[in-house]
This record gives C-alpha cells, sequence and structure tokens, in this order.
C-alpha cells in the first residue's frame, strides 16, 4: 500500500511538472520576445533535471561502515566511520547521510553527529565520521544508513536504505568488589580434577630430587646433605573453593543493577583465583561449568551482555537435575535476584541442605524493601542461608557475607 502511495506521488508531480514547463511554453510562444523566452529557457534545465532526478536510481550508491571496536565497556566511545561510493557521477545538489542508530545507543551534544549534509555535486566519494558515548548494554545490531536528496524546485525528493550490518556487544558496567576466600581444600587421593591447584608451601609432604625451575627456598638441605644429592621438598596442593553464580532472569525494575552486580562479583571473583562457574535461571537453563581465568570471564561477560528478563517459570528445576545427576552441589551456590517471591525461598530452604549457599537480593537506588521481602529475607538467614538486600550505592562496599564464606 504503501508503494502505491509512493507511486501515484512521484506521477503526480512528473504530471505537475510537465504542466509547469507546458505552460512556460505557450506563455512564451504567444507573449513572445525576449523576457517571455529568457524564463522558459531559464526554468527549462530545472525541470530537465528534476526529471532525470526523478528516474535516477539513489540505490546506486554503496555503503560501508567502520566501527573502533566490536566490543566495548561503559566508559569507551564507540567511533563509526560511514563510506558512500557510486559508479555514475549524477550531479547532486546535496546529500543527507545518516546512520540508522539501534536502540539504546544515543547521541549527546558531546558527539559528532551520526548525520552529515553533502553538497555532493559530481563527487563519487562522501565520508563522513560519528561518536557515541551513551551507550546501554546490550548487543546492538546497526544496519541501515538512509540517504536523502531532491531537486532545485522542491518537487522531488529521493529517500533510500543502504544496507550493512554490524554488530557490536556493549559489556555491563562493573564495580569495584572486594572478594576474600578463605575456604582451601587439599588433595587427597589418586582422584584427578580439572581444578587449580596452589602450592601450599607450609605444609611439607615429602621430598624429590631437584628439577630445573625449583626455586632455591624449596631445597631440603639435610636431605640433600644425606644423599649427596640437591633434594627438593614436595608441597600440599591445594585446591581453591569452587564458587557458582545463579542469576534469576525474571523481569523486575532493577534487572540492570543486577546485571552489573553479577559482573562485578564475577570479576572479583576470577581475580581471585577462584575457580567460577555460572547459572543463568530463565525460560531455559543456562550453564557454564566451573573454571578459572580470564578467557573464562570473558564468555560470562558477554553472556552477561546479551542476557535480557525472561518472564515465565524458573529453570530452577533443570539446574536441580543436573546437579543431582552429577552427584549433588560441590560448589558454593551464590544465588543472585532482583525478585523475591516465596516460591523461590521454599525452594532454596529446601535445597539448603545440599551445600553452602548465599543469596543476594538487589534493589535500586534508595529503593526501601516492602515488608514482605525483610520477612523473606529473615527467614532465609533463620535457615541458614545467609542473604541480604544490596542497592547500587552499596555496590563499592566491600561483601560482608561473601568474606565470610
Amino acid at each position: 500500500m504503501k508503494e502505491m502511495v509512493k507511486s501515484l506521488k512521484l506521477i503526480w508531480k512528473l504530471i505537475l511538472l510537465l504542466t509547469l514547463t507546458a505552460l512556460a511554453f505557450c506563455y512564451a510562444m504567444f507573449q513572445g520576445g525576449f523576457v517571455s523566452w529568457f524564463l522558459f529557457y531559464a526554468f527549462l534545465p530545472f525541470a530537465v533535471y528534476s526529471v532525470l532526478l526523478a528516474v535516477y536510481p539513489l540505490q546506486s550508491f554503496e555503503a560501508s561502515r567502520a566501527i573502533s571496536q566490536d566490543q566495548l565497556a561503559p566508559g569507551d566511545v564507540l567511533k563509526g566511520e560511514i563510506t558512500l561510493t557510486r559508479n555514475f557521477p549524477f550531479p547532486l545538489i546535496y546529500l543527507i547521510a545518516e546512520e540508522c542508530l539501534p536502540e539504546g545507543l544515543k547521541q549527546t551534544a558531546a558527539d559528532l553527529p551520526a548525520r552529515k549534509w553533502f553538497f555532493a555535486g559530481f563527487r563519487r566519494e562522501a565520508v563522513f565520521s560519528y561518536t557515541i558515548q551513551s551507550m546501554r548494554r546490550g548487543e546492538h545490531h546497526f544496519t541501515k544508513i538512509r540517504l536523502k536528496t531532491g531537486d532545485f524546485l522542491g518537487l522531488f525528493e529521493k529517500e533510500t536504505l543502504l544496507h550493512t550490518e554490524k554488530t557490536v556487544l556493549i559489556y555491563p558496567l562493573t564495580y569495584p568488589l572486594t572478594w576474600k576466600n578463605s575456604k582451601l581444600h587439599y588433595e587427597q587421593g589418586p582422584n584427578s580434577s580439572s581444578q587449580r591447584y596452589i602450592k601450599d608451601t607450609s605444609m611439607t609432604s615429602g621430598v624429590r630430587e631437584y628439577e630445573p625451575g625449583d626455586r632455591m627456598s624449596w631445597i631440603d638441605w639435610k636431605a640433600t646433605a644425606k644423599r649427596d644429592t640437591f633434594m627438593t621438598k614436595e608441597f600440599e596442593q591445594t585446591r581453591a573453593h569452587e564458587t557458582t553464580i545463579i542469576m534469576d532472569q525474571h523481569p523486575s525494575e532493577a534487572f540492570e543493577e543486577m546485571v552489573s552486580f553479577t559482573a562485578s562479583l564475577a570479576k572479583a571473583l576470577v581475580k581471585s583465583g577462584t575457580p567460577l562457574g555460572f547459572v543463568m535461571l530463565g525460560k531455559e537453563l543456562d550453564f557454564t561449568p566451573v573454571q578459572p581465568g580470564d578467557k573464562h570471564l570473558l564468555g560470562i561477560f558477554r553472556k552477561l551482555a546479551k542476557v535480557q528478563p525472561e518472564a515465565g517459570a524458573h529453570s530452577l528445576s533443570q539446574w536441580e537435575e543436573r546437579m543431582a545427576s552429577q552427584g549433588g552441589y560441590r560448589s558454593t551456590q551464590l544465588f543472585i535476584v532482583s525478585a523475591l517471591t516465596l516460591e523461590l525461598v521454599r525452594k532454596l530452604e529446601y535445597r539448603a541442605v545440599h551445600g553452602n549457599m548465599e543469596l543476594y537480593f538487589i534493589r535500586r537506588k534508595g529503593e526501601a524493601l516492602s515488608q514482605e521481602e525483610e520477612v523473606l529475607l529473615d527467614r532465609l538467614n533463620k535457615r541458614g542461608i545467609p542473604s541480604e538486600a544490596v542497592s547500587e550505592d552499596r555496590f563499592k562496599q566491600p561483601l560482608k557475607e561473601v568474606k565470610n564464606l
């Protein structure tokens, strides 16, 4: 329907232009004289240009987009550059090029605008740059570039969209959190594990022959004197305490604050050397196995950048089934929620006997707890599940319960 209306408008404008040209010619013919013919010939080039512009394919432009980075953190500045090229240099009085920004990216007065006005003429290439400082967490897709031009008379205005795709990932905002882990497990028995082990130099388990790379402080001088060869102490292997963050995707007004807190906590855990697992409870269970390292943290950040609230039943039952099939809960479970319900509290109470867990209830800055929420938090604490409400203004404070793990 829109295309039909657009075609009818174009036909009407062509008829109007031809009518005006015919009237100017008739006036010159009947009036005669220099002035009348001068007016006709002066009007004729504008009319011809308008007709040519009406049939000129603005889609003949080719567009390319260059983005400074495809992964950015809050505080970074996105820099984009648009290049427009064409093969046939049809003269254009003006050309307006505009980047169609995805929802979630907004420009401020300090940014270079994503819209540029060119006096194109016969130019085959046009380039402009823009910047964006206000960026919301998420995966943003750049797909379209809008072009617009017109004639001298204002009768014909042409507009088209050039399609070129680019995806940018904006990571969530993080705050400096403190994590202190006092639970270390000593390796016992022949069972193998993929977890990170750390030498505890305060506990010696035996001696062995010196190997290149051993520290001088590890040499056992008494054993060396007895065997007439360098002997090195062997130490107990300690395993960093495994932790799993479980984030609820239930919709709430504090969802973005919850994502920021989760990202901050995950960063603090990995920085401390803690092997970390990550679970998102939405309509479907999203599970990332326990692993250490910055590469693993980057994968968690990618998921947090894309996550969206999902209404519906919790997938906590699927998580319980997975843990039961693996022989129980071997890591500390840190539940992070932005909506506290009686159903969730009952499920946590049931699971409390199977392992160590804590709950963080994320609230918006300055938002007070309701009476029901206070009762539910107190109920969890009485059941031996450390729980507390955390708001954005407290994110930078040390986490009391986490420190005492």
